[in-house]
């Protein structure tokens, strides 16, 4: 009968000369003779700190999404094709885009919760809060939205019935509502981003997400201004007041607040 060292003495023999044999067997464990101490002989399941509340609202819109590509891919691609080509826009404007359409009210829905998970992963990041509960910045960000965006489309509506260009007033609030829509769709995955890539900076996502929205501010007003300029007896004076008064000066001010916050809980 061969015992342990006879096998370990008979590999050896077997093998080169100059390749020396280790007994593992007697090698001291790792985990013997160190200053780790046990506190408990019961097993203990380690939880991952993380908000699942972002992870249940990024899941609603990401089902909202699927619905409106599955149901209503054609009206969605109309909505996004009417973003950069006129004849879309205007396909929509015939159309009555507005909030009896299926389509636009679920896009509303999904710019509403996208704009205000940005926002509240902002403030995340620079540890700096509106409301004392979550849940609560939560409902408090998506209703300042729909309170602004409402107020400033009847502000618009408001105009065309004084300046007697209601067609012109409708076209443009038209327009915000389209811009809006979309604006929610391209947000959708930098949010994605900021909620689970961790591997690439959060401010890479933040600037990407304002930059983004920028641009469709951009765009939103030099359509704004085409609208304007080949309308009959729109005054471009008050066409440039109501675009540096309710567009450009609210974001303005909003990017000096972040900027302002950002600095002083730095």
């Amino acid at each position: 009968m061969l015992t342990q060292s006879n096998i370990i003495t008979t590999s050896s023999q077997n093998s080169s000369s100059s390749v020396p044999v280790i007994d593992t067997l007697h090698t001291t464990s790792l985990f013997k003779d160190n200053l780790l101490t046990k506190k408990t002989d019961e097993r203990q399941l380690h939880y991952t700190k993380y908000d699942y509340g972002v992870a249940g609202i990024l899941l609603f819109a990401f089902i909202l999404f699927v619905w409106l590509f599955a149901s209503n891919r054609k009206r969605l691609t109309q909505h996004i094709k009417a973003f950069y080509i006129n004849r879309h826009t205007n396909q929509l404007g015939r159309d009555e885009i507005s909030l009896g359409n299926r389509v636009s009210v679920f896009l509303s829905m999904l710019f509403v919760i996208t704009v205000t998970l940005f926002i509240v992963q902002v403030a995340d990041q620079y540890s700096f809060y509106f409301s004392a509960h979550r849940s609560i910045l939560y409902f408090e960000i998506a209703l300042i939205i729909c309170f602004v965006y409402g107020i400033k489309i009847m502000v618009v509506r408001i105009f065309g019935f004084i300046f007697q260009k209601q067609k012109e007033a409708g076209d443009y609030a038209m327009m915000i509502f389209l811009f809006c829509n979309i604006l929610g769709l391209f947000l959708l995955p930098i949010v994605v981003c900021l909620a689970f890539v961790k591997e690439v900076s959060p401010l890479v996502f933040i600037y990407l997400g304002f930059g983004v929205s920028a641009l469709f501010l951009c765009i939103r007003l030099i359509r704004g201004v085409i609208i304007g300029i080949n309308s009959i007896g729109v005054s471009r004076f008050y066409l440039f007041l109501y675009l540096c008064t309710f567009e450009i000066l609210p974001f303005v001010i909003m990017v000096k607040l972040f900027f302002q916050n950002i600095n002083n809980h730095l």
